[in-house]
Formats: C-alpha cells, structure tokens, sequence
C-alpha cells in the first residue's frame, strides 16, 4: 500500500473499505455498483477502450461478464486530500455463457475516487484485462 503521508491513515482505511465493497458489489450487481459511483462516473473498458457512464457499465457487467466470485490483490492507495488512487489487480469468476463454467478473468485496474459527505465514491475507473489469466 502507498500512501503520500503517514496523516492520511484514515482515508487510506475508509479506501480500502471502499475498495472491499466494490468487490462485493461486483458479485451482486447494478443495484450494488451504481451506489458507490459518482453520478458523473466514467469506466474504460473491454479491447478497444470503450468509456461508459455508471449506468451503462453497471448494465453491461451484469448482462454481459456477470461475476460470481471477485478478488483483489497487490492494492496500492494514493491519497492526495479528498482524491484518491488505487490500482490492483482484479481477478474474477465471471459467466460469459449460462450454459458453461464461469471463466476465469483478470484485470488490472486503477480507480479514482472522490471523497463524498456519503463516504468515498468512484469517480473513474480504467480496466486492462488479461486473457488468459496469468
């Protein structure tokens, strides 16, 4: 984890949190993704950089690449005052067919997120994925 100053421990925990129920929320969906983001998000994504709007991501994820199981590791947060940074990678057991197993997926992604009065929300968020998984 990196963080630009010993006093932004707080923020680096609610970060993490923040980063914990994006997790989640992956698994459970639009109704749980669209909370945690900005009204004015924007998401990079799939081969060719597509950018989406919280709506239209959140919907895509759900109908398109629905998680059944997601993970992070190697998160490193950068706090700078009410902004912050992280990048992870993303591992997850998405069903890309109903009539097969859930696929193993990976990305790396770096998110901003913007401190709210409602807590941290995602701000932006970029997504690398990796086929196959490495």
């Amino acid at each position: 984890m990196t963080t630009t100053s010993p006093a932004n421990t707080k923020a680096v925990q609610a970060i993490e949190q923040a980063e914990a129920a994006w997790l989640v929320a992956l698994v459970e969906g639009e109704k749980a993704l669209i909370p945690l983001m900005l009204e004015d998000s924007r998401v990079v994504h799939g081969p060719v950089g597509r950018v989406d709007d919280r709506e239209t991501w959140a919907r895509f994820h759900v109908t398109r690449r629905r998680s059944v199981a997601a993970k992070a590791t190697e998160l490193e947060i950068t706090v700078r005052g009410d902004t912050a940074i992280t990048t992870c990678f993303h591992e997850m057991y998405t069903v890309l067919d109903e009539s097969i197993a859930p696929f193993p997926m990976q990305e790396v992604v770096t998110k901003v997120w913007e401190e709210t009065p409602e807590g941290w929300r995602l701000a932006h968020m970029v997504m690398g994925r990796r086929f196959p998984p490495v």
